[in-house]
């Protein structure tokens, strides 16, 4: 998923499960991953490479603007290139896992007290981004469109992967497929709805 038309509800809807997945894995907010995407890649429509993040790195050079000695300037660099959006998020998390200037910061110690603000501020201090209203922005993109409440969605207690999966792979998998052969789409919507549903509680991505 390159760069794509769609509106903010869809973008939201393509990588929250991805987000909430990746926050139960690596212990980065959530909000702060949707926000930072959104921020980053206008909504989706400008993620080359399928870097939501702007994260610098061989695979292609870009036009990019950086505030410098208190004025923006327009420069050319390297970002990273992606096979797909989840693949993004999850070399998003392991950047900042794996520079120590983030955790320095208080970044992860926010992240475990669900606190988005001081996460977002954390990042801006460890200068993750040059534009000096960076964690004001990514505060006011959380605000606005209610991303805390996939932080307390993934903090809660989660249902087993591999029981989830044994559920829809015994049972809710034939089931489909009965309904399949029979042509019940009723039935079918329902199947999929269900296995969703354990995906979601067992923090895996949607299908």
């Amino acid at each position: 998923m390159a760069a794509v038309q769609m509106t903010r509800d869809e973008f939201i809807a393509a990588i929250a499960p991805y987000a909430v997945a990746d926050m139960r894995n690596s212990g980065v907010l959530a909000s702060i991953t949707l926000a930072q995407a959104a921020l980053e890649s206008a909504w989706g429509r400008s993620a080359p490479g399928n870097n939501l993040f702007g994260i610098k790195g061989a695979g292609q050079t870009q036009t990019t603007k950086e505030f410098v000695s208190g004025q923006w300037i327009t420069i050319q660099d390297g970002f990273r290139v992606y096979e797909s959006w989840e693949g993004s998020i999850r070399d998003h998390s392991r950047f900042l896992t794996e520079n120590s200037r983030y955790a320095r910061a208080g970044f992860f110690e926010c992240c475990k007290r669900l606190d988005y603000a001081g996460a977002a501020n954390a990042l801006q201090k460890a200068g993750y981004a040059t534009d000096p209203t960076y964690a004001q922005k990514l505060t006011g993109i959380i605000e606005a469109n209610g991303f805390s409440k996939l932080d307390k969605e993934a903090a809660e207690p989660m249902l087993d992967k591999g029981v989830a999966n044994t559920v829809i792979e015994t049972w809710i998998g034939p089931a489909w497929k009965k309904a399949n052969e029979a042509g019940n789409e009723d039935e079918k919507k329902y199947m999929n709805w269900l296995a969703n549903e354990l995906r979601k509680a067992s923090g895996q991505p949607l299908q």
